[in-house]
């Protein structure tokens, strides 16, 4: 995907197609973006989190668990090649 945010200086824009595109069917879409909104819009982009997207699979017996699981794990991989 290649976006590219430019300020045409007339009515008339030329567009390089990359090699890989050609003979693909793509779409181009021009639409005018306000500054701020488009700062903003990359800023929120930049914070978003997937934090808590999995919560639904959780087992809540199992949260306090989390925070050794890792170590816990290491150990018994290699306590078990003894």
């Amino acid at each position: 995907m290649i976006r590219e945010i430019i300020k045409p200086e007339d009515d008339e824009l030329i567009i390089k197609i990359p090699q890989d595109y050609i003979g693909q069917e793509i779409e181009y879409i021009i639409f005018p973006v306000n500054e701020k909104e488009s700062k903003k819009a990359d800023s929120q982009k930049a914070k978003k989190s997937l934090r808590g997207v999995f919560s639904q699979y959780a087992e809540n017996a199992k949260i306090p668990l989390e925070k050794s699981a890792w170590q816990n794990h290491v150990m018994e991989k290699f306590q078990s090649n003894d």
